[in-house]
């Protein structure tokens, strides 16, 4: 990762973007599954949606990954400025692309927001520094690490 001009240079690999994704997506429906079958999945849920907010909010404000990012060499900074998010920005990043993915689950309404998580995942694929919107309201970017 570089800076120029106070700015974030370049754009992370979308192949590596990918891979990190669907890492971040089984762990989470791994841990999802194995607490459903335990604890049942009312209470699967509430575990499960508050370990993903600490490990892709909290955790990731703190040290800029995820663990599918960790692997693949990526790292999430500020836009600005290349320098952590913190726990706050962090948080906020992650809860709204879960409100996105959540909200795509309601009938009716439903449609309207997995339209929208859809976009902001094309956004990032044709943004010239591959910024979702979500990226692009909290000010951050995925960059290689």
């Amino acid at each position: 990762m570089s800076e120029s001009m106070g700015e974030v240079d370049g754009k992370a690999d979308v192949g590596k973007r990918i891979v990190a994704v669907i890492i971040d997506a089984i762990s989470v429906g791994l841990l999802s599954m194995v607490l459903g079958a335990a604890l049942g999945w009312v209470l699967a849920f509430a575990l499960s949606s508050a370990a993903a907010l600490y490990v892709f909010g909290w955790r990731m404000g703190e040290t800029g990954t995820t663990p599918g990012k960790q692997i693949m060499g990526l790292k999430i900074v500020d836009a600005s400025t290349g320098q952590l998010l913190g726990n706050q920005r962090g948080l906020q990043r992650a809860g709204l692309i879960w409100v996105l993915g959540l909200a795509g689950s309601f009938p009716f309404i439903g449609l309207l927001f997995s339209l929208l998580a859809l976009g902001d995942i094309i956004v990032a694929l044709i943004d010239d520094r591959g910024q979702r919107y979500t990226d692009k309201i909290v000010g951050s970017i995925v960059a290689n690490a």
